[in-house]
């Protein structure tokens, strides 16, 4: 019974970095200003050739892709005034709409994983919390406490595991770390395209996005740590 409690409680701990990375995630496959944001800083509309207007409803469309509001994340784009044509190609050589369904599975994932986190930690949390009446004095006295301890060790667990990340970084050549990270999260090559989606969202763009998203994590964490950290002395205070 005592192990089960520890192993409990430290997936408690782990389940804390999850919800913060996934929750950003999900936060960041949804913002419309990200993609905007690619598409001014890299000239993709100088590039492609596609008006800035048409991005913005590629955007869209990829975004109510991802969430299962439409089948297809292909739609039809005028290039640079001439014939319309469709935007993602789906050939031998290039299989966009492929790597976007297996884009749109590994997004799923995340969701579920966000999902299991957030009712793993509220659970755990009102289990911990529960107990008869002649067991309030006890619970006033350390359970809520144990779970503000729980949630500190999990963001210096999630800043712990940004710090290794860093250094990563640093060691290894974030191209690569880009490559290994397809090899790892697909199975098959067809993430390497020729066509208008790596146009569309070139390799700096998701180098960008990993560092803003590693630095909203860190100051999720930092924040959330924090208030975890002076509830209890907030509440030794107001006990005096």
């Amino acid at each position: 019974m005592k192990i089960a409690k520890v192993v409990a409680y430290w997936l408690f701990i782990i389940c804390v970095p999850l919800l913060l990375l996934t929750s950003t995630v999900r936060l960041g496959v949804n913002s419309m200003r990200l993609y905007e944001y690619g598409f001014d800083r890299y000239g993709v509309s100088e590039d492609t050739g596609i008006d800035r207007e048409q991005l913005g409803n590629v955007a869209k469309r990829l975004v109510d892709y991802f969430n299962f509001r439409v089948e297809t994340p292909q739609t039809m784009v005028v290039i640079e005034g001439e014939e319309e044509i469709p935007l993602f190609q789906e050939d031998d050589q290039n299989r966009e709409l492929t790597h976007l369904a297996d884009v749109r599975r590994l997004f799923q994932f995340n969701h579920r994983v966000q999902l299991a986190s957030l009712a793993y930690i509220i659970i755990y949390s009102l289990m911990s919390l529960r107990g008869k009446r002649s067991n309030l004095k006890r619970w006033k006295r350390g359970r809520w406490q144990d779970l503000a301890k729980g949630i500190r060790r999990g963001c210096v667990f999630t800043l712990v595991l940004i710090a290794v990340l860093g250094i990563a970084s640093i060691l290894v050549d974030f191209e690569q770390l880009f490559v290994q990270f397809h090899h790892v999260a697909f199975d098959n090559p067809w993430w390497m395209s020729s066509g208008y989606l790596p146009r569309l969202f070139p390799e700096q763009f998701w180098q960008d996005i990993a560092f803003l998203g590693t630095g909203v994590i860190a100051a999720e964490a930092l924040l959330l740590g924090s208030i975890a950290w002076a509830v209890p002395f907030i509440y030794q205070k107001h006990k005096h």
